[in-house]
């Protein structure tokens, strides 16, 4: 999860597990692809400097959820 913008060319990363916000990746924006998830809730957090790594795996847990139901097929509620 992208947590804050340092340049053009580079953003901070934590992903509240293997990178914990005392510890997180600067990464090249080229790298990454762009998702249409925002946590403005996190954003609050970050101002308030109240941000927990275990806000940002709660956030990442239900993007993960929300892709495991949509890759369901629309096949396996069908009857027949």
């Amino acid at each position: 999860m992208v947590l804050y913008t340092l340049d053009a060319e580079f953003v901070m990363m934590a992903d509240g597990d293997t990178r914990k916000l005392n510890h997180m990746k600067k990464k090249r924006r080229k790298h990454l692809a762009a998702c249409p998830h925002e946590f403005p809730e996190l954003l609050m957090l970050q101002e308030k400097g109240q941000l927990k790594d275990s806000d940002i795996r709660k956030a990442l847990r239900s993007i993960q959820q929300n892709a495991q139901g949509e890759q369901q097929s629309p096949n396996e509620n069908r009857e027949g």
